[in-house]
């Protein structure tokens, strides 16, 4: 036999989100693309090429395997991969520089010899 529904009660439940809501808030953290650093965008180009050609690799080798073609496949399957990790390096960065445009106006940052 089925448990019986639990009984909702519309005072908890908005009891319920404004604590929720307000916990949100007093953590003060975000999601999205707001908090993106340098860092973890390195990350990730890294990953995104690494992977490229990693997948490359292993299909050209795969057919290699298979075809017994001495490595040909190998080698194109590496410059595939390579091609195909700048691609979406440079579509990872448009995409970034889209969501994060810059000041025209602004100034450059000091460099460490202007001195």
């Amino acid at each position: 036999m089925a448990d019986p529904p639990p009984p909702t009660d519309p005072d908890r439940l908005s009891s319920l989100r404004r604590r929720v809501d307000a916990a949100r808030g007093q953590s003060g953290r975000t999601t999205g693309a707001e908090t993106q650093n340098a860092s973890s965008m390195a990350l990730r180009f890294g990953g995104e090429f690494g992977a490229a050609i990693l997948v490359g690799a292993l299909l050209g080798y795969g057919i290699d395997y298979f075809l017994h073609t001495g490595g040909v496949a190998l080698a194109i399957g590496l410059g595939l991969g390579f091609i195909t990790g700048v691609v979406n390096v440079v579509r990872l960065a448009r995409a970034y520089s889209k969501a994060h445009p810059t000041d025209p106006a602004a100034k450059p940052p000091r460099d460490d010899d202007d001195e």
